[in-house]
C-alpha cells in the first residue's frame, strides 16, 4: 500500500474497524467507510468511484454482499474477510494476515495533518453520491472538541451503538475517548435489548445515540427493570425535540447531562452543541452554540451578507474540522467551500444570545433516522421500478421518530392500476430499506411553477393541512386540493 491508496471497509461495529482506520492514518492511506444498509449496486458504485485497492468485509456480511465481493475481485482488488474464515479461498483472512506480517514500524514517511484519511459518500442533490474527504486534522480537532464539551475524566466509559460507517460513530465521542485512552464498548448493531444488556453489564457513563433508537429505548418495557444509573451523559442529534422529551430522557435514564448537537459529514461532523442540560430544556428545539473551534455565519444565500439576528439564513462554518473537498469532484467542492467557508445548505436562525435554531434545508436532502437521502435518487428509482407511474416527487415530512419521513407523491398513468404496497415492494433490492418511502400518496397533478419546477413546499403544506387524499390505489380516486 502506498500513500493516498484507498482501503474500503464494509463491516458492523468491531475493534478491527478502528484498527483499519489507524493503520490507514499511519500509512497515509484513506479509509472508505461503506454503509452496510445499502444495496450491492450502491456499495459497488462507491468502491468504483473511490478506486479502492483493498476491500475489508465483515464475515457476517460476506454472503449478503457476495456481488460486491465478486465484482471487487474482478477489478483485481484484494478482498480481506474480518472475523471469520472466508467463504471462498479467493479471499484473504484478516487475522491470518496480521499473524504473518511483521510488527515493525512501516518504513514510510509520516503523513501530514492536512492529508486525507477518511472517505464518506453522501447522497447529493443530483442523486449522485459525493465522497467527502476528511483529513487527519479533522479527526484530531473533532476529538479535542468533545474532550472539552463532554468534560471526560479517567472514570468515563463510552457505549457506542452508532454505526462506525457514519462520521458521528467513528468521530465525535469515539475520537475523544481514543485520544484520552478511555474504554469504548462497541455495540455490533443497535438493538434495544442489546443496548440495555450492555448498559447493565459494562456500566458505561456516556452513551452516543440518535433520536430514533433513543426513543425506542425509552419506550421499552424492559427499561424500568434495568439499571441505567451508571449513565451520566447522553449525546444525541438528528431530529427535532421537545422540552417534555428532554425531561423524560433525564428522568428515565437518571442523567446528569443531556446534549443535543447539529453537524454534517463535511464538518466531520460537529458544528454546534447545546452547552448544558438547563439550556437544552430552556431553549426548546435549539441546536445550541458553535463549538469552540468553529466560526459560523448566518447569511442571505443570494447576497452572501449576514442577516439580522432573528432572521433566517443559510449557515456557514469555518474551522479546522471542515473537510478538504469531494473526492475527484472539483466543481462540487467549489460550490461547498468558498473563501474558506463551508456552505451547509441548511437554513437556521440565531437568537440574541447567539443560540442557533434549525429551520429547513436548502437542498432536497431528507434526513431520516440519521441517514442522508437524496430525494432525486428516490424519485428516479420509483419511476424506474414502476412503469405504471407518469411522475413521482419525494419530500421529507416531520416525523417524531425518524426526524423526517420519506414521503412520495405519485401520478398514475391513465388506465393503469397500482398500490402503495406494490410501489414499495418494487423498490426493495434497488434502494436501501431506509430510502424506501414511508408513505405514498397518489395525486392527479403536481403543482409546478411557471418554469415547470415542482413546488414541493405546496405539497408539504397541503399534506400538513390534510388536503391531500389518503394513499390510493389508482388514478381514479386521486385528488390534490
Amino acid at each position: 500500500m502506498r500513500s493516498g491508496d484507498v482501503v474500503a471497509i464494509l463491516s458492523f461495529n468491531r475493534h478491527e474497524y478502528l484498527e483499519a482506520y489507524f493503520a490507514c492514518a499511519k500509512l497515509g492511506c484513506i479509509l472508505n467507510i461503506l454503509n452496510w444498509r445499502l444495496t450491492n449496486d450502491e456499495i459497488d458504485l462507491q468502491c468504483r468511484l473511490s478506486k479502492s485497492r483493498v476491500l475489508l468485509v465483515d464475515h457476517g456480511l460476506e454472503t449478503q454482499f457476495s456481488e460486491v465481493v465478486t465484482r471487487a475481485r474482478d477489478r483485481h482488488e484484494h478482498v480481506v474477510i474480518i472475523g471469520g474464515s472466508p467463504d471462498t479461498g479467493d479471499n484473504m483472512d484478516f487475522d491470518a494476515l496480521l499473524q504473518c506480517e511483521s510488527s515493525d514500524e512501516p518504513d514510510t514517511m509520516l503523513p501530514q495533518t492536512s492529508d486525507p484519511v477518511l472517505l464518506l459518500y453522501t447522497s447529493g442533490t443530483t442523486g449522485s453520491p459525493k465522497g467527502a474527504l476528511l483529513t487527519q486534522e479533522n479527526f484530531l480537532w473533532n476529538g479535542i472538541t468533545f474532550l472539552y464539551h463532554a468534560e471526560l475524566t479517567r472514570r468515563d466509559k463510552l457505549l457506542q451503538p452508532m454505526p462506525l460507517c457514519h462520521v458521528a460513530g467513528i468521530h465525535m465521542l469515539t475520537a475523544a475517548f481514543i485520544l484520552k485512552g478511555l474504554p469504548i464498548v462497541l455495540e455490533r448493531t443497535f438493538s434495544v435489548e442489546e443496548t440495555l444488556l450492555l448498559i447493565q453489564r459494562e456500566r458505561p457513563t456516556v452513551l452516543n445515540i440518535l433520536m430514533a433508537p433513543l426513543q425506542l429505548l425509552l419506550t421499552s418495557p424492559e427499561l424500568p427493570q434495568g439499571d441505567a444509573s451508571s449513565l451520566r451523559l447522553v449525546l444525541t442529534a438528528a431530529a427535532k425535540y421537545t422540552r417534555e422529551f428532554c425531561l423524560e430522557v433525564i428522568y428515565k435514564l437518571g442523567l446528569d447531562q443531556l446534549i443535543f448537537g447539529y453537524g454534517l459529514t463535511e464538518a466531520s461532523p460537529t458544528v454546534t452543541l447545546t452547552e448544558s442540560t438547563a439550556e437544552t430544556i430552556w431553549k426548546e428545539n435549539s441546536i445550541g452554540w458553535p463549538v469552540w473551534i468553529n466560526e459560523v455565519r448566518v447569511v442571505d444565500a443570494a447576497s452572501e451578507q449576514t442577516v439580522p439576528v432573528g432572521s433566517v439564513g443559510e449557515l456557514l462554518v469555518r474551522g479546522p474540522n471542515v473537510f478538504s473537498g469531494y473526492f475527484g469532484q472539483p466543481e462540487q467542492t467549489a460550490q461547498a467551500l468558498r473563501d474558506g467557508w463551508l456552505w451547509t445548505g441548511d437554513y437556521v436562525r440565531e437568537d440574541e444570545e447567539g443560540c442557533l435554531f434549525f429551520v429547513d434545508r436548502r437542498t432536497d436532502m431528507v434526513k431520516t433516522g440519521g441517514e442522508n437521502v437524496s430525494a432525486t435518487e428516490v424519485e428516479v428509482a420509483i419511476l424506474h421500478c414502476n412503469g405504471t407511474l407518469a411522475d413521482a416527487v419525494v419530500v421529507g415530512m416531520p416525523d417524531p421518530v425518524w426526524g423526517e419521513a420519506i414521503t412520495a407523491f405519485c401520478v398514475v398513468k391513465p388506465g393503469q392500476n397500482t398500490s402503495e404496497d406494490e410501489i414499495r415492494a418494487n423498490l426493495r433490492g434497488h434502494l436501501a430499506s431506509y430510502k424506501i418511502p414511508k408513505a405514498v400518496y397518489f395525486v392527479q397533478d403536481l403543482p409546478r411553477s411557471i418554469s415547470g419546477k415542482v413546488q414541493k413546499h405546496i405539497l408539504r403544506q397541503q399534506l400538513s393541512d390534510g388536503t391531500v387524499s389518503t394513499p390510493s390505489r389508482t388514478d381514479d380516486n386521486s385528488t390534490l386540493s
